[in-house]
């Protein structure tokens, strides 16, 4: 083989190696490039079909699951509002509900804490004025408690408040709103078990207003073993369990009160 030729062959050699580097190189990376915009084209498409059936408030549908929605208390759920049964278990419904858990954190503020503890803060209050007030009564008697004190939450005559209505007056030993908050009972009877458990979620309940109204709008009340004098200036509502509920009168009924007040004396 002449020199010439020999030249020949390595340069051919040379540029076989180089196109098979870079095969090895671009290959890889261009079926990458490929499956990424397969998936792109694929996400657009399923995006654009969900908007459309948004749009049309047409049922989502779809004919492939997720492996999580093959557990069958799972199936039985339907997360994806206004939709039909089928469609909690398709994974457009996934998508849905992910995007708006996003959205939840997206739209999170510091000022969302403070609210928090003193959400918290307001059911403990009511919590413990439930359970040292009521706490033997049956759950209509305990709602009707709570009750009283979130009527004079909204009563302009009382702070604004469940705290600060419950323990109103609490700094003296007599002329608290609420006997157990200046009589000890919270130091020798501290809240625990059942019943505090009880009240716990009493107070929850009324707190959310998942109660329908029962005491008439009360914002007073005693146990039916004493009379005191202040019931003579209200009017009676309800008697529930072992409490008589009082409200403030209203129109003409200041003058009944008035007249009913000259007779006792």
């Amino acid at each position: 083989m002449s020199e010439t030729e020999q030249h020949k062959t390595v340069a051919r050699g040379a540029a076989i190696t180089a196109c098979v580097v870079t095969a090895a190189v671009a290959l890889p990376t261009l079926a990458s490039r490929v499956e990424t915009e397969t998936m792109r084209a694929e996400f657009r498409e399923d995006a654009q079909f969900l908007a459309d059936r948004i749009e049309t408030r047409a049922p989502v549908e779809s004919k492939t699951t997720s492996a999580v929605m093959e557990t069958p208390w799972m199936r039985t759920v339907e997360y994806a509002l206004k939709r039909s049964p089928e469609s909690a278990s398709d994974k457009f419904g996934q998508r849905y509900r992910d995007m708006a858990a996003v959205e939840s954190f997206a739209s999170f503020q510091p000022v969302h804490l403070d609210m928090a503890e003193r959400n918290a803060q307001e059911h403990k209050c009511l919590a413990e004025a439930i359970y040292y007030e009521a706490r033997s009564e049956a759950v209509l008697g305990q709602i009707a408690v709570a009750e009283v004190v979130l009527n004079r939450v909204k009563d302009y005559r009382y702070p604004d408040t469940v705290c600060d209505v419950v323990f109103q007056g609490s700094e003296r030993t007599t002329g608290c709103q609420f006997s157990f908050t200046c009589d000890g009972q919270m130091d020798r009877f501290p809240a625990r078990g059942r019943l505090w458990e009880r009240a716990q979620t009493v107070a929850a309940h009324v707190m959310m207003d998942m109660n329908k109204p029962l005491t008439g709008s009360a914002t007073h009340y005693h146990t039916d073993y004493v009379d005191p004098v202040w019931n003579k200036h209200l009017i009676h509502t309800r008697t529930i369990g072992t409490h008589i509920f009082y409200r403030f009168p209203r129109g003409k009924e200041w003058v009944q009160v008035r007249q009913r007040t000259e007779r006792a004396t």
